[in-house]
């Protein structure tokens, strides 16, 4: 079974939001995120042993958070950090 970048309206939307080279830095993400997603992001939040896991992904300008599920080779854009937004 192979990995499968979700594709839905909350991720669209949060790519939509990314600035333009960061969008483009995604969908090109996106093969690599399919072929190994833990080769390719960082780990996010507690980094704890499972089935489902959040890891990171810095692009131009924004760091992109994902929900990575082994039990279903899922993998969701749950956020976007604008890290020159934060206080």
């Amino acid at each position: 079974m192979t990995w499968h970048f979700e594709r839905d309206q909350l991720a669209l939307d949060l790519i939509a939001s990314l600035p333009l080279e960061a969008q483009f830095a995604f969908f090109n993400l996106i093969p690599r995120l399919e072929e190994d997603p833990d080769a390719v992001t960082q780990p996010h939040g507690l980094d704890v042993e499972g089935p489902v896991r959040m890891r990171s992904a810095t692009l131009p300008g924004a760091i992109t958070i994902l929900l990575i599920s082994d039990n279903t080779r899922r993998i969701n854009l749950v956020a976007v950090i604008n890290p020159s937004a934060q206080p």
